[in-house]
């Protein structure tokens, strides 16, 4: 959300911006991400590669976190520069519900860096054929063994499937009271779960076309549950999830439109951020996109309508700046 009535402080900021050639200081930038070796991490890398572009002698320096939650504390606190988080993080942050013990707030954003991740319900074909589930709602009735594998316990993924279940009024612990069980695995692990049969459905945040996903059909048959839409309303409007309908044919597999919602992630700094940091790394992304398309195939949709098109939270003054001298 782009403020319409916030001043940008600082005379030099504003006639470097005006001039559209703004001059930076050399910087070491911290940025707060995930788990190494991750797409959060690739996002750190072309963060750092558009920077270099605007200011060659600066570095972006991604430090691992356990997530999206401990990067807004971070950031709001001063240990990071900046973090990305998934917007529903945010939200939640701000709500003070839980990990958060009082509402949270503190920080802003600069861009979107993807809304395109969505829920995926990867269910064994014949156990779901077998016990009549074509949509996460029919296991409201369901009354056998349902061994259900989720992301790690704590991070929004877990808590979106966790909250979409509900919704149907099945939980966690009646899954486990009906004789069946819930397993918190990174993706990895849970793909591993999965290839192994000791899981009937894996759900995850996770790209269309997931090499996860294709490790379970090499040894499974596998489809996708759906999601109803008061669901997907209700996703959309507690946790800024995007809905999105993943077409036929996305997989080899995959004979049917699945109707779901998806985890978004940005990129934020402090409120309290000095300017020509905002201003240094705003310009980067939006001057740059290539360098953020560049890190990964499922970024090369990446560009500046997607980064100005944040409307959970404020974007910072001087990013929104950036954003609508350039026509976004």
């Amino acid at each position: 959300m782009i403020p319409k009535n916030r001043l940008v402080l600082g005379a030099l900021t504003s006639i470097a911006l005006l001039a559209g050639t703004p001059v930076f200081a050399s910087s070491n930038i911290t940025l707060c991400g995930g788990s190494p070796g991750g797409l959060w991490s690739l996002l750190g890398a072309g963060i750092d590669s558009a920077v270099r572009k605007i200011e060659p002698n600066s570095t972006v320096t991604y430090q691992t976190s356990s997530g999206g939650f401990a990067n807004i504390v971070q950031v709001a606190n001063g240990k990071c520069d900046l973090g990305i988080v998934h917007i529903g993080e945010v939200l939640i942050a701000q709500r003070g519900e839980k990990p958060f013990k009082k509402p949270t707030g503190g920080v802003s954003a600069i861009s979107m860096l993807y809304d395109w991740a969505p829920m995926q319900w990867v269910t064994d074909k014949s156990y779901a054929e077998k016990n009549g589930l074509k949509s996460i709602a029919d296991l409201a009735t369901f009354k056998g063994e349902f061994d259900l594998v989720v992301n790690r316990k704590g991070i929004l993924p877990s808590i979106l499937a966790e909250k979409s279940l509900a919704a149907t009024n099945v939980t966690f612990d009646g899954i486990e009271n009906g004789g069946g069980s819930v397993q918190f695995q990174g993706s990895g692990g849970a793909s591993k779960v999965m290839q192994d049969g000791k899981a009937d459905t894996w759900v995850n945040a996770t790209f269309v076309g997931s090499g996860k996903i294709r490790a379970i059909a090499k040894k499974r048959d596998l489809t996708l549950l759906s999601v109803p839409d008061d669901i997907i309303s209700m996703m959309q409007k507690n946790y800024g999830s995007k809905p999105v309908t993943i077409p036929v044919g996305a997989y080899p597999w995959l004979d049917r439109e699945i109707k779901t919602f998806g985890a978004s992630a940005a990129l934020i700094a402090s409120e309290s951020a000095d300017p020509k940091l905002v201003e240094l790394i705003a310009s980067a992304i939006f001057k740059h996109p290539e360098e953020i398309q560049a890190v990964h195939k499922a970024m090369k949709a990446f560009n500046g309508n997607l980064g100005a098109s944040i409307s959970q939270f404020d974007y910072h003054p001087i990013a929104a700046k950036i954003i609508s001298s350039a026509g976004y």
